[in-house]
Parts: C-alpha cells; sequence; structure tokens
C-alpha cells in the first residue's frame, strides 16, 4: 500500500495532454489553447481618441483657462467608424467622438465638458499637454506580439481579444473523453425505485458531474452485474474513450471482480491500494494507454478518490498546468479525529473569523455519507502521523470548488 502523495504523483506522470482541436471561439471559454496567440497587426491600427470632445493643436491652447478662454473654428465632426476629411491648422479645431481617428494636425483632444461650444466655434476653457485623451496606434498590442501564449486557460476577456483580431477559431486541447463503468447487482437507475437491498446508482451521475467539471466529457456505459463476463464486456466498450472510470469490485469480497478482469485484459497495474481514508482500495493502472481508476463502490469514496486524483489527471490531459486542487491553511474549530496510519480526506465546512479560516466537521464521515461531502467546503487533510488534531490547530484543506475559494477570499476593499 502506498500513500496518497505517492499515488497522486503515479497518477499525474502517468497522463499526458490530448490532442488538439479547432473550435469557435463561442466554445473556448474554460478551454486550453494548443497555440500561441499573436497580434496580426497594431491595435489601435490609428490614432483615435478616448473622449468625446474636440480634437486640438495643443500648441493653441498654451495660455487658455476659464477666464480667458481659447476661441477656435469648428471645421468638421468626425463620428467614429469615419475618416477626418480636413487637417487642422492653427485656430482650428474638430468636434470628435471616442474612438474615431485624431484628423492630421492635431495632436490632443479637450474633452466636451471643458469647453462652450457653438455650431461652428468653440471655446476651450484649459490648456492641455500634446496626446492628451489620444489613444495612441499600438498603444494595445504591437504587430507580431505575444498575448495569449499556449496552454493557457481561456478567460471572458481573452475571447473578447480574439474575437477584436478577427480570429473566431483557434486550436484548443481536446477534453477528455471519460467512460463510467458502475458494477453491482445491487444498483437501480434514478428513474427506478430501489426496493430489498438495491440502492440507487448515484456514483454514475455525481462522477458524471465531476468529470464534466474538470473539463472532461462523461460517457455512462450500462451497470455491469458481478459477473466477469459482463464487467468484461463493459470494459472493452470503454476504451472507445480516452479514459476509464469504474466503481466498485475493487475490494477482497468475493464478487469483487473488477481487479481480475481488467488484469487478464493486460491492465499495467500502477498501484492497488492508498494508505488514506476514505478511498483506501483505489486501483490505478493502464489498459492499452488508457488511464484507468478503478474507484471504491461507497459514493463518498467514489467521489473524493475521483476529486483527488481523476479531477487533476482530467486537467492536465486537457492541457491544463495548474491542475492540482487548490489548498488553504484553516484553524480547527474544534477537535477533530483523524484515523490512525492513515491520511485522513475529512469533509469539512469552512468560514472566516476576524480574519481566519476555521475548519470544522460537516457531518458524520462515513463512506456512504454523501450529504456531508455535499455541505462540504473541502476536504482537511488529517496526516497519517495524527489521530486527533486540537482545536485551534494549523491545518490545510483542500478546496472542492470554485465558490468554496470565493468564500476563503478576503475579497478587497475600494
Amino acid at each position: 500500500m502506498i500513500s496518497a502523495d505517492q499515488a497522486f504523483k503515479i497518477v499525474v506522470e502517468n497522463v499526458q495532454p490530448t490532442g488538439v482541436e479547432r473550435v469557435f471561439i463561442r466554445e473556448a471559454l474554460g478551454r486550453v489553447l494548443g497555440e500561441p496567440i499573436y497580434a496580426p497587426r497594431d491595435v489601435p491600427s490609428f490614432d483615435n481618441s478616448a473622449m468625446d470632445g474636440f480634437a486640438v493643436r495643443s500648441g493653441d491652447l498654451a495660455l487658455a483657462s476659464r477666464e480667458r478662454p481659447a476661441k477656435l473654428k469648428v471645421v468638421e465632426t468626425i463620428a467614429a467608424g469615419s475618416f477626418p476629411k480636413t487637417e487642422l491648422g492653427p485656430g482650428l479645431a474638430a468636434r470628435i467622438m471616442t474612438g474615431a481617428p485624431i484628423p492630421y494636425g492635431a495632436d490632443a483632444v479637450v474633452p466636451v465638458e471643458q469647453t462652450r461650444s457653438s455650431d461652428d466655434t468653440v471655446e476651450v476653457l484649459v490648456s492641455v499637454n500634446s496626446g492628451g485623451c489620444v489613444r495612441r496606434r499600438g498603444e494595445d498590442l504591437r504587430e507580431g506580439m505575444l498575448i495569449l501564449p499556449a496552454r493557457r486557460r481561456l478567460r471572458v476577456a481573452d475571447v473578447g481579444l480574439l474575437a477584436s483580431l478577427n480570429r473566431s477559431m483557434i486550436d484548443v486541447y481536446r477534453r477528455p473523453r471519460v467512460a463510467i463503468v458502475c458494477t453491482g447487482d445491487e444498483l437501480v437507475d434514478i428513474d427506478q425505485q430501489p426496493s430489498g437491498a438495491q440502492v440507487v446508482n448515484s456514483n454514475a451521475y455525481g462522477l458524471a458531474a465531476a468529470i464534466s467539471e474538470a473539463g472532461g466529457e462523461a460517457t455512462l456505459l450500462r451497470v455491469a452485474r458481478d459477473r466477469p463476463p459482463e464487467i468484461r464486456e463493459r470494459f472493452c466498450e470503454a476504451l472507445c474513450c480516452d479514459v476509464i472510470v469504474s466503481t466498485g469490485g475493487v475490494s477482497v469480497g468475493q464478487f469483487d471482480h473488477v481487479k481480475q478482469v481488467v488484469r487478464e485484459l493486460g491492465m499495467r497495474e500502477l498501484f492497488h491500494g492508498v494508505a488514506q481514508r476514505p478511498g483506501r482500495p483505489l486501483m490505478f493502472g493502464l489498459l492499452e494507454e488508457r488511464p484507468v481508476f478503478g474507484l471504491p463502490g461507497n459514493p463518498v469514496s467514489a467521489l473524493v478518490c475521483f476529486e483527488l486524483y481523476g479531477g487533476p489527471a482530467l486537467r492536465k490531459m486537457g492541457g491544463r498546468e495548474d491542475f492540482w486542487l487548490p489548498r488553504v491553511t484553516a484553524l480547527c474549530a474544534q477537535d477533530i479525529k483523524s484515523a490512525a496510519n492513515l491520511t485522513e480526506f475529512i469533509r469539512v465546512r469552512i468560514e472566516r473569523r476576524n480574519g481566519e479560516l476555521y475548519a470544522a466537521p460537516s457531518g458524520e464521515q462515513g463512506s456512504a455519507v454523501l450529504s456531508a461531502l455535499s455541505r462540504a467546503d473541502g476536504l482537511l487533510i488529517g496526516p497519517a502521523g495524527k489521530t486527533s488534531l486540537p482545536r485551534g490547530s494549523q491545518v490545510e484543506v483542500l478546496l472542492l470548488s470554485s465558490e468554496a475559494a470565493l468564500r476563503c477570499s478576503e475579497g478587497f476593499e475600494a
């Protein structure tokens, strides 16, 4: 049995980014760039006005003030999207709108709030420096400049930037396709009422959601009953995907057939058993070079193991370099028990008090208590060498969602 740290290292060392595909930029948010993006031209491509006002020659306004305004003749109006028709000589001005090109001869713009105007004249109430309220050509981007490096995860502003450069299609890393193989005679689907010893197959839908959140595309295969031929059939079907995630059948029970079936199919087992709770029976290997995660069947164990190992693997395969779960340092809000000789991942809620983060269990920690995971902000790492974490002791917590990260942030003051 290996440690949780060793298991994580083995997983991320044995997965690689998928190939790239070309997508429309409306589908690119959150995807990882598979190519560097260079500016094809200067942006802006011409000097333009940063304000609604009047384009002027700054030298004409050297002595202008509210008491002694400079009077200029207005020779044209320049709207955004149209080019000037007149070169400005001494004593002339042009009414100009935000984004409109600066006319020849002008070197500054006076905001309309600092003028008094009629149809053909304007009184300027202030002096201005050359370049005032002017956006220079190339101020934002220079032609040939690297603006978005490969392996960048695209944000909202990035999509707008790409559109401004006429890039409707871009190369991004492909989302890993993940097959979900749930095993067990006791499982029924969500539209069936369980009876007797049956249970609803929540793992399939929880894992599908986790896969989507990690940037993958989930395919739910039919449940495999606890018979080796049926399990083998499902794993063969799963080979059409990039990754296989199974639940159940990896422990030491009489009907735990998954581990034997995948070995017979030729899986190269990299580990089976991790010194952690929940998820001790976790198995990981490569089947025809596809990562295989043999997760325990208990719902909490399955989802926690996926968050710890499957999620980082999918994020790396999708091109991300920040594939691990974010972590914060917190203080125990109460005495917390931890498993002996195992790294225990304790489901906790986090709250901020007087500038400090405090973590407390979100409920009972049994591997079938899914509600405690639903309420949790993160997983407190209970070190293998400790059986208790006293109130006030400092601990590390792995955050499970962007909402949890926001709740842990201090915000800002204007």
